[in-house]
């Protein structure tokens, strides 16, 4: 969880860079008046002061917060998600400190154009760093629709560095005779967008390892019932015989992959798991796996009211730690 927080810092900052690109706000564009006009300027002359009186940052903030981790908790299995006051106090934890490196990163940027970023670098500088967020440019925007005392424009960003497109609906509301930027929605999308970029990059990296490793073990199928889990019937478990072929000339000590069940609208609940091997002969042989369910996680949940569904399940093998004490492994991240 705490390395998915971690996109809030470029997201910050796209807002404030990306938003400030826009001139053209109705007819008001030729005024001094004109908010994104003026955020630009702000960032452009360093005056910070001017800066956080156009954008309000905490509500941005907090609303990123919101987005992100409401995807994260749709989209992936979350070890701390056990349930609702663990996660809660989990965000609870995280959500302060995050917030506090995100400004320090946002003032420092206003203030000098730049951010700072001496090695060795912390997780959160490293995923900033990683995310490219200065190749993001404004591509398009819509025109502003007011409602009352708030208006909303749609703005399409372009990443660059990573390929992808996202959205944000920005709200601006009247304070006396001056606009402000107080709110910007759509993080989800730079979420989910940035996830699937960074898959499809490691896709790229690992496909030469993942031959690799399946001409040395390949999964030719396996078995699996639900049983009951812990003694209050809270979760259930899964055990799996998984029959795979060893054809690796080095003798292999251990093999690791993970458990993927396919969920509705594209969701994969996914667990690691790792089996020794005793047997360091050629062939097919079988491996034992249990997998507990989690009833807060979706995937995990259907398969504990609806049953075992095979088509639903796929089993890849993503490590091998051979006896010599060599390693074939996938790269969960994208390499330095």
């Amino acid at each position: 969880m705490k390395k998915l927080l971690l996109i809030l810092i470029p997201v910050l900052l796209i807002v404030a860079i990306g938003i400030g690109a826009v001139i053209a706000f109705t007819s008001s564009n030729k005024t001094s008046k004109n908010p994104m006009k003026n955020l630009r300027q702000s960032v452009e002359r360093h005056d910070a002061e001017r800066f956080y009186k156009i954008l309000d940052v905490d509500a941005v903030l907090n609303s990123a917060a919101e987005e992100i981790l409401t995807a994260q908790i749709n989209s992936k299995i979350d070890v701390l998600a056990y349930s609702t006051q663990e996660f809660k106090t989990a965000y609870e934890n995280l959500k302060p400190d995050f917030i506090d490196a995100a400004k320090l990163a946002v003032d420092e940027y206003v203030k000098t154009g730049k951010v700072t970023l001496n090695p060795p670098l912390s997780p959160a500088q490293k995923f900033f760093k990683d995310s490219d967020v200065t190749s993001c440019t404004i591509k398009n925007f819509s025109k502003p629709k007011t409602e009352g005392n708030e208006t909303h424009a749609a703005v399409e960003f372009y990443n660059a560095g990573l390929n992808f497109y996202f959205m944000l609906d920005v709200t601006l509301e009247k304070v006396g005779d001056a606009w402000k930027i107080t709110n910007a929605k759509g993080f989800e999308n730079y979420y989910n967008s940035f996830e699937r970029a960074m898959k499809k990059k490691l896709e790229s990296i690992n496909a030469p390892i993942r031959e690799e490793i399946d001409s040395s073990v390949k999964v030719k199928g396996f078995e699996g019932a639900v049983h009951e889990g812990d003694e209050y019937g809270f979760s259930k478990m899964l055990k799996l015989k998984i029959r795979a072929e060893i054809n690796s000339e080095k003798p292999i000590a251990r093999i690791g992959g993970n458990v993927i069940i396919d969920g509705k609208e594209g969701r994969e609940g996914l667990t690691p798991f790792s089996v020794e091997v005793t047997d360091s002969k050629k062939g097919v042989q079988d491996f034992n796996v249990d997998k507990v369910l989690n009833p807060f996680v979706r995937e995990d949940a259907d398969v504990m009211r609806h049953g075992l569904r095979k088509s639903a399940i796929h089993i890849e093998i993503t490590q091998l730690d051979f006896a010599d004490g060599t390693t074939l492994k996938e790269f969960d991240e994208l390499p330095e």
